[in-house]
């Protein structure tokens, strides 16, 4: 697939790898829905670094937990552009808020919702317009999380473990049409890190046979791959500097 004049939207992209793929993307001559839920400053900064490369995107604040935004969301892009090219499900919270021991239904709850239940929904919204397309692509970010363990964090490891079975299942009953794919990032320096202590950055650094952080653009280039590949479903692509070799 050609990514120009194509429509792309990319939740939860504001900030992070999410607000990076929306610049990318952009880059490459997509038409790109970027998406955020509070952080409207964000989302104007990323409409702002697409505005510098001579393009434009359209921006819609949803929350991705909540499916009466989500229908929202659809329904707007749907009204703007006809049609959904690709849906990249990037929106989620980055690690567990707090102690497992500690941690409150409520905590769960919002972790699910968000990480898990949210791009079900969108999937499910976006799949029922790719059908009557004949065509699209549904992109995830995992983790490497969700592979085997969770470190720290085992209910987002959860949610992850989730996304890439789910990315699996979904490519296996949209096929041949529909190509479902996810990139589990390794460790990446975006604000998830920023509450952590240098020892424990250089602890899990260590643990990567590069010994280094992942670059945004490292994890663009997956995403952007997978998303010009015609020839690829069901398969979880970690980007983690030989994490999992572990």
């Amino acid at each position: 697939m050609r990514l120009k004049d194509k429509v792309v939207i990319i939740t939860g992209s504001s900030s992070g790898i999410g607000q990076h793929l929306a610049v990318r993307f952009s880059k490459e001559g997509a038409k790109v829905v970027v998406n955020y839920n509070v952080n409207r400053k964000g989302a104007e900064e990323t409409l702002g670094e697409i505005k510098k490369i001579g393009k434009d995107a359209y921006v819609v604040q949803a929350d991705v937990s909540n499916p009466k935004d989500i229908e929202r969301l659809f329904d707007e892009v749907i009204k703007k552009f006809g049609v959904i090219d690709i849906l990249i499900n990037n929106a989620g919270i980055g690690t567990d808020k707090v102690p497992y021991m500690d941690a409150t239904l409520a905590d769960f709850e919002e972790m699910i919702n968000t990480n898990l239940i949210g791009p079900m929904i969108c999937s499910q919204y976006a799949l029922k317009i790719m059908q009557k397309q004949g065509y699209g692509k549904i992109l995830f970010t995992s983790s490497i999380r969700g592979i085997e363990y969770g470190g720290r964090a085992p209910v987002y490891a959860a949610t992850k473990a989730g996304i890439n079975s789910f990315t699996k299942t979904l490519a296996k009953q949209f096929a041949p049409k529909i190509l479902v794919n996810a990139v589990a990032p390794g460790c990446v320096k975006t604000r998830t890190y920023d509450s952590m202590s240098q020892e424990l950055i250089q602890s899990l650094l260590d643990m990567q046979y590069l010994k280094r952080f992942i670059t945004k653009d490292e994890i663009a280039d997956a995403f952007i791959f997978l998303a010009k590949n015609d020839a690829m479903t069901g398969q979880v692509i970690y980007v983690d500097g030989g994490f999992t070799l572990k």
